[in-house]
């Protein structure tokens, strides 16, 4: 069935394809910024030790999201390929594997978080900045409550990428954000009939807009009101289906495990320098993410691209697909980084005003800005591996360019250099990688798709 919300990558040029995919993921990737940057403007007006519960929690909180992210990746290139492939009887039994999977695990990742919240936070934010542990706290085990939605609205969104309607996610997005948005100053702030709820009003915000969008994403997906339906007994448990799911979304899974536990390790270095400098790095970071989100909109879209393409065993327009997304990705992202490498300080005053913040944030965007073109150059391969289904090998640029080199790193200079040691480290791990996954798409065999047949098989 033809719909109007999907992009037929066939009956386009590459960059056509790529634009119309990679402009709605841009958005909603922009959004979910502004998700965060919102929480943080309105946090940051309470005070800096307010302003860094968030900040310090964040690596922890991806932590558990990002168990999910690598079954969203096998929703994304399983339903894409067979999408290639014309089969949609097995993209319709994946999309229910895949869901099935995120809701199971979302509950019992809730219910272990909230279990331990206290002494992971406490270990986190150390003596140095043991003041924001129980803000902290309270923030995160209001997320954790909103786990499982979260969940629930990723794998609807990977679902219906690898169909190819990248507009579903940007609109329901839009929603949420703007529901956050409502919420934060009524709930932080105790504006009309709320009570002053300060950081756990900014975390109870976020978890009813996750809510909504669960609700949202499940009427869609059940109802075909996108073009792309699904029924309960899709849910049914497939093993043989389960299994390449699990093939796929494991390696992923790990990898961004491993990476968020690897950004907790750094948080706990950069907590070591006091709120000040979690601060300074926190809005960085936020700033830094606008940039990078147009980015992971171009990978996601590269990542659909791919795994249709393969699943059609058409490898010339496969391979022209990462060259064109990595130089278009690069001109972008080199031009912006120019940006905050000359106004970085000006952007971190407009979330805190607080002198030593914003000279250490000024410190942050001259040293970190350059190094971006690379890191999100290098998310162009690491996602054209994710389309292929060759998560393994985008699980060792992950991991090596974090545990074996930037966290390494992090411990040696930052002893030598102090907080400037993060940002050297930043940048060293960032090129690097670039050249790891480089090598893997010139020298590793991902140009073979991960179904076996057009119809009844997987």
């Amino acid at each position: 069935m033809v719909s109007k919300h999907r992009v037929d990558i066939f009956s386009r040029g590459i960059f056509s394809s790529l634009f119309l995919l990679s402009w709605p993921m841009i958005v909603s990737n922009l959004m979910q910024t502004l998700y965060n940057a919102v929480d943080a403007y309105f946090l940051g007006k309470l005070g800096k030790i307010e302003f860094s519960a968030p900040t310090i929690v964040w690596p922890l909180i991806f932590v558990f999201i990002s168990l999910s992210i690598g079954f969203t990746q096998a929703g994304v290139a399983l339903v894409a390929q067979f999408t290639g492939a014309k089969d949609s009887e097995n993209a319709k039994k994946a999309a229910g594997q895949v869901l099935l999977i995120s809701i199971l695990l979302g509950i019992f990742l809730s219910v272990l978080g909230i279990i331990v919240s206290r002494p992971v936070i406490s270990l986190i934010a150390g003596q140095e900045s043991k003041m924001v542990t129980d803000y902290a706290v309270s923030y995160f085990n209001l997320i954790m409550l909103g786990l499982p939605f979260a969940f629930i609205f990723n794998s609807v969104s990977s679902i219906l990428r690898g169909w190819g309607d990248a507009k579903f996610t940007m609109n329901i997005m839009f929603i949420s954000t703007v529901v956050n948005i409502v919420l934060d100053p009524l709930l932080i702030f105790g504006l009309l009939v709320f009570p002053a709820m300060g950081v756990k009003g900014a975390a109870l915000a976020t978890t009813l807009a996750r809510i909504l969008a669960a609700w949202i994403s499940l009427n869609h997906l059940f109802k075909g009101k996108r073009g792309f339906k699904i029924s309960l007994k899709c849910l049914k448990p497939e093993f043989e289906l389960i299994k390449k799911v699990f093939k796929i979304g494991l390696p992923g899974s790990i990898s961004m495990t491993f990476t968020s536990l690897g950004f907790v390790v750094i948080m706990r270095f950069v907590s070591s320098f006091g709120p000040t400098v979690v601060s300074a790095y926190g809005v960085g970071n936020r700033i830094i993410n606008f940039i990078t989100m147009i980015s992971f909109g171009i990978g996601a879209s590269v990542t659909t691209m791919i795994g249709q393409f393969l699943g059609a065993n058409d490898i010339n327009n496969a391979s022209r697909t990462v060259k064109i997304a990595f130089l278009t990705n690069f001109l972008i992202v080199f031009t912006l980084s120019c940006l905050t490498f000359f106004f970085g300080g000006y952007l971190t005053k407009f979330f805190i005003n607080d002198p030593e913040v914003i000279q250490v944030g000024y410190l942050f965007f001259r040293y970190v800005s350059f190094s971006l073109p690379f890191f999100t150059s290098m998310t162009v391969f690491t996602n054209t591996l994710v389309g292929a289904g060759r998560t393994e090998l985008s699980m060792i640029v992950d991991i090596t360019r974090l545990w074996g080199i930037r966290v390494p790193l992090i411990a040696i200079f930052s002893s030598y250099f102090g907080f400037k040691g993060l940002f050297f480290a930043m940048i060293i791990s960032n090129i690097l990688a670039l050249i790891l996954a480089g090598l893997f798409i010139k020298f590793a065999n991902w140009k073979k798709p991960i179904i076996h047949s057009k119809k009844g098989g997987y």
